[in-house]
């Protein structure tokens, strides 16, 4: 009897203590339940911000983000405020705006940042992952708490996610988990893998497509687009944009550069990118890529010129002549930093990339260059970098004009001069007298006309006198 009763006392002990264990996992799990239904997503304000600009960019009202955050003048935003976004369900963290790199693409950006693919379309509103490309804006939630993974490797042709690990330190379950992969069949060739940042992380510096970058982006009509690739190797480069083929030059064998010309009225939105490297040992790396192009800030202008100069099959005939002269691709660099002024006192009075109508509808182009009025003292005109003569003499358009090579594609030309001071073939220092400003050929008064052809495509000559190129580099190691 005094067993059966020790027994009965145990097991209700034993009942009491799991009641009070399960009551506490159910108290801890509601806790955690309520906490994880209060976290909303953050977003923290930037410079430029205004709450409808910030509801609209998440596609909540107004209204509701005023009042979740309790901001009682919505005129007051501050840089820096953390506003809680309402109504994205599932979504937490830190929402940052942020432009995508080069090798950007919707599958690394779940493996970078550990996202839900779904997620990350619902929150930048896109129906395909190929909007995922670079220079676009995308809104990415991050953990606070929760280091980026960090791209190690790019898988080449024929590679096995065993190789892949391999070459990166980690063990192949790791890549899987780290990825989102199925299983390890689950790659193809040209595919990132990420993986948490280590100390014991073998680096895969040397990899291409971990060395590609542009001087900016998005991309903008009539700017000039440089792209960079390192290489610790001896590599052979090539590529094209669109229809056009870039030429690439080293000085050092270690860091490649390509020049070339967005043109003033090239279409908006996403253009193709091929980049191809071969190195030594005959290993192939390619990259094909979409890069977003926005519009220019261009205005209209209106011109009035004598009629004869707005002949098209004249105008056709001399821009055939200069074209071969234009697209020379010269292996040597011979400018250094940012470009002098070619006159003494710089006032424009037109731009680059205007839209001009010239007589009233006789004839719709754009200005390829900025033209100086005449507000110093003299006319002398001077070679804004070091550079090889190859062009000086009049033309029908153009007038009395010289083109000047400074390597790598990179040529500059002044139009409508009244004399030259220097021949074909001469090999101008910056700040030689080139010329003197005049009137003549299609122009509508006394000016100089100056440009910058890249590859054959006139850029805004004004982003030369003030940036110094090769300029520093965006690398794609940040958001891809």
């Amino acid at each position: 009897m005094l067993e059966r009763l020790m027994g009965l006392l145990k097991r209700g002990l034993i009942i009491f203590l799991v009641a009070i264990f399960a009551a506490n996992l159910n108290i801890a799990g509601t806790a955690e339940a309520v906490s994880h239904a209060q976290e909303e997503p953050i977003y923290i304000v930037q410079s430029g911000d205004t709450l409808n600009s910030i509801a609209l960019r998440f596609g909540v009202s107004a209204d509701d983000l005023q009042l979740v955050n309790d901001i009682s003048d919505p005129n007051a935003l501050i840089i820096g405020q953390r506003l809680t976004i309402p109504g994205l369900e599932g979504i937490a963290g830190i929402l940052i705006s942020t432009t995508l790199s080069l090798g950007a693409s919707l599958i690394n950006l779940t493996r970078q940042y550990q996202l839900n693919m779904d997620d990350l379309a619902y929150l930048n509103r896109i129906t395909s992952p190929s909007e995922a490309m670079a220079g676009a804006t995308f809104i990415i939630p991050l953990d606070e708490n929760q280091d980026t993974n960090l791209s190690l490797v790019t898988v080449g042709k024929g590679q096995t996610l065993l190789e892949a690990a391999i070459r990166t330190g980690e063990s192949s379950w790791q890549l899987i988990r780290d990825n989102q992969l199925l299983a390890a069949w689950d790659i193809l060739p040209g595919d990132k893998l990420y993986g948490p940042p280590s100390e014991d992380l073998l680096s895969t510096e040397g990899d291409f497509l971990e060395d590609v970058s542009f001087n900016r982006l998005p991309l903008v009509q009539g700017e000039t687009l440089q792209i960079s690739v390192k290489s610790k190797l001896p590599v052979e480069i090539s590529g094209r944009f669109d229809d056009e083929q870039l030429h690439f030059f080293s000085d050092d064998q270690e860091i490649y550069y390509s020049f070339h010309g967005i043109h003033a009225l090239a279409d908006p939105g996403p253009h193709n990118l091929q980049l191809s490297a071969v190195m030594d040992d005959g290993t192939l790396h390619e990259l094909e890529q979409l890069v977003l192009l926005v519009e220019g800030d261009y205005t209209n202008e209106w011109v009035f010129v004598p009629e004869e100069y707005l002949d098209e099959s004249v105008i056709a005939e001399e821009d055939a002549y200069l074209e071969p002269i234009l697209k020379t691709a010269s292996p040597v660099k011979h400018w250094q930093g940012i470009f002098q002024y070619p006159v003494d006192e710089p006032c424009i009075n037109s731009y680059f990339g205007q839209r001009r109508d010239y007589n009233n509808g006789s004839l719709y182009f754009y200005h390829t260059g900025v033209d100086f009025a005449v507000c110093a003292q003299n006319l002398n005109i001077y070679a804004p970098a070091d550079g090889e003569v190859v062009l000086a003499e009049e033309l029908s358009i153009r007038g009395k004009a010289i083109l000047i090579d400074h390597g790598w594609g990179i040529i500059s030309g002044y139009w409508h001069l009244s004399e030259f001071n220097v021949d074909v073939g001469d090999f101008v220092k910056t700040g030689d007298i080139i010329g003197q400003i005049g009137n003549t050929g299609r122009s509508a008064g006394p000016h100089l006309h100056f440009e910058i052809d890249i590859n054959g495509i006139p850029i805004n000559p004004e982003t030369w006198l003030i940036q110094e190129f090769p300029q520093s580099i965006i690398s794609t190691n940040g958001t891809d």
